[in-house]
C-alpha cells in the first residue's frame, strides 16, 4: 500500500529532453515507492527512468553527475534483476552506456535485450533508432535487421521526422546503414533524407 500510495507516475521511459526533465522532478518521490516496494521491479525501473535526463545532458561530467549516475545504475540493476522483460529499463541501460562510456556497461546487450523484450512498444520506437544508429553497433548482422525494423515500422507510421532526427545525429555507419536500409525499403524517402535540413542530434 506505501508503495503504491508513493507512484511518481513515471511509468514510460521518458525519450526526449522535456519529457526526461519533468521525470526528474519526480525522484523523491521514486525513490520511496521503490524502497518500500524493495523487490518490485516496476518500482525500481520508474525509479530509474527518473533518470533518462542523464541522456539528454550536454554538459560535462560533475561530481553530482557521477552521483547520479550511480544512483540511475544501481535503480537499473535493481530493476532488471527482479523484472528482466522490461524493454525501457533496458534501453535506458543503452542510452546510459553510451553516453557515459565510463560506466562500463554493455551498450549492443542492451540494446538487443530492449529488442527482444518490447518488439511492438512503438513509443520507444524512435529512441531506439537514434541510439541504434548513434553507434557503430550497425556492424553487426542482427542490429541490422533490428534497424532495418524500425525504419519500417517509422515509415508505415508516417513518422519520416524520427528517421531524420536518428539520420542527422548517426555515427558514419549508422547514416550508411539507414540510408541503404532506405534505399531498399523506399527509394522516395531516402531522396528526401539525404536533402533534409539536419536536426539537433541525440548528445554523444
Amino acid at each position: 500500500m506505501l508503495a503504491e500510495l508513493s507512484r511518481a507516475g513515471v511509468d514510460q521511459l521518458p525519450t526526449d529532453a522535456s519529457a526526461a526533465a519533468a521525470a526528474a522532478g519526480k525522484r523523491d518521490r521514486a525513490t520511496w515507492a521503490a524502497d518500500f516496494g524493495a523487490t518490485r521491479g516496476d518500482l525500481w525501473a520508474q525509479l530509474a527512468f527518473t533518470y533518462a535526463d542523464l541522456m539528454f545532458d550536454n554538459n560535462r561530467e560533475t561530481p553530482d553527475t557521477a552521483q547520479k549516475l550511480s544512483r540511475a545504475r544501481l535503480a537499473l540493476e535493481h530493476a532488471l534483476y527482479h523484472a528482466p522483460a522490461q524493454p525501457g529499463a533496458w534501453l535506458l541501460r543503452a542510452g546510459l552506456a553510451l553516453r557515459y562510456p565510463s560506466l562500463s556497461l554493455d551498450a549492443v546487450e542492451s540494446l538487443k535485450m530492449s529488442y527482444y523484450t518490447g518488439p511492438t512498444e512503438l513509443d520507444l520506437v524512435p529512441l531506439r533508432l537514434r541510439l541504434t544508429a548513434l553507434s557503430n553497433m550497425v556492424n553487426d548482422a542482427e542490429m541490422r535487421q533490428f534497424l532495418r525494423r524500425d525504419l519500417r515500422i517509422l515509415l508505415a507510421r508516417n513518422q519520416q521526422s524520427a528517421i531524420a532526427d536518428a539520420y542527422n545525429g548517426a555515427s558514419p555507419p549508422g547514416k550508411r546503414m539507414i540510408e541503404q536500409t532506405l534505399d531498399e525499403i523506399d527509394h522516395r524517402a531516402a531522396d528526401s533524407l539525404r536533402t533534409s535540413t539536419p536536426k539537433q542530434p541525440l548528445p554523444d
